[in-house]
């Protein structure tokens, strides 16, 4: 089978490194201004106040971005599997992956709206992340 998305390996890995860097670098941030206690902060507790609230706002931002391109990705080679093994049915891939992009869409509305600043919009999108986010991977 020859695959439809070659040379985008990079994508998933880049997702991993650049998350992985977004709550470490507005982590360090928040816990040298002293806005947070070094032990276990919430995630969005990190990136509540300025200057982290910037970075980890658009750090997340373009996490959602990564993660929304390593759906698809996944989304095309589920179709072109499809095409000899009839390995799912189309359908239940479409839904996977707007349940993805849901979750991607939640993530966006939780770096862009902060906890402290709008609390009720950044509940929401935290549900909308981490309910579809659950639904995508089961």
């Amino acid at each position: 089978m020859q695959c439809c998305v070659a040379g985008v390996a990079f994508v998933p890995a880049l997702l991993v490194s650049w998350s992985s860097a977004a709550f470490i670098v507005s982590y360090v941030i928040a816990v040298l201004a002293g806005h947070v206690e070094p032990l276990v902060p919430y995630i969005s507790d990190t990136g509540t106040k300025p200057p982290e609230s910037g970075v980890f706002g658009f750090m997340i931002n373009i996490s959602a971005l990564l993660a929304a391109i390593t759906m698809y990705i996944r989304y095309l080679l589920i179709e072109k599997q499809n095409e000899s093994s009839h390995f799912v049915r189309s359908s239940c891939n479409m839904f996977t992956l707007c349940m993805g992009l849901m979750g991607c869409t939640g993530m966006g509305i939780v770096a862009t709206f902060q906890e402290l600043a709008v609390p009720s919009v950044h509940d929401i999108g935290a549900f909308v992340a981490f309910g579809s986010g659950v639904v995508y991977i089961t």
